[in-house]
């Protein structure tokens, strides 16, 4: 994996969960309860959890991704019970996630989140969750993503007429 934090002063100093641009748009990071029965490590995605206003890890494609959990002052990781803020980044907001071990991320990649195993969360070549984000920057097991902006348009299907003769 390339490294490309090249901000002479801030360029390894990432961690995962950092908000590292807050963008145009105010940051929309709501908080959660951790519903899962393990701890939930800033800078993954997260899932909505079984309950309103709940949040877990992610276990399979078909959840419903929140956002990322975000490190809180000093608290990067979220136990079983406790609150957690899992950010949805806004336009121009770009945040600091985990690459999943042994994966290969480059600048402009679409992010896909790995669904299962011990990576669950994290980001990757093999993951199988597509998302509307990309990767802007990438340090050693980290990577700065942000929202595209503009999505790729696909063909509307072709409409059937009745023909009045």
């Amino acid at each position: 994996m390339a490294e490309t934090g090249s901000n002479i002063y801030l360029g390894k100093r990432w961690f995962a969960g950092q908000v590292a641009r807050a963008g145009e748009s105010g940051i929309v990071a709501a908080s959660f309860i951790n519903n899962d029965a393990q701890s939930i490590p800033a800078g993954i995605f997260v899932a909505h959890g079984d309950k309103a206003g709940t949040c877990r890890r992610i276990t399979a494609d078909s959840d419903n991704v929140l956002g990322v959990a975000i490190a809180l002052g000093v608290t990067h990781e979220f136990k079983p019970g406790k609150n957690l803020s899992a950010m949805a980044l806004p336009h121009g907001s770009e945040v600091v996630v985990k690459v999943a071990e042994g994966a290969v991320v480059a600048l402009g990649d679409t992010v896909k989140i790995i669904a299962t195993g011990n990576d669950a969360g994290a980001i990757g070549d093999k993951g199988t969750i597509e998302t509307h984000y990309f990767v802007v920057d990438v340090n050693a097991s980290l990577a700065k993503i942000k929202r595209r902006e503009v999505v790729a348009p696909t063909a509307a299907p072709a409409q059937k007429t009745a023909n009045k003769g």
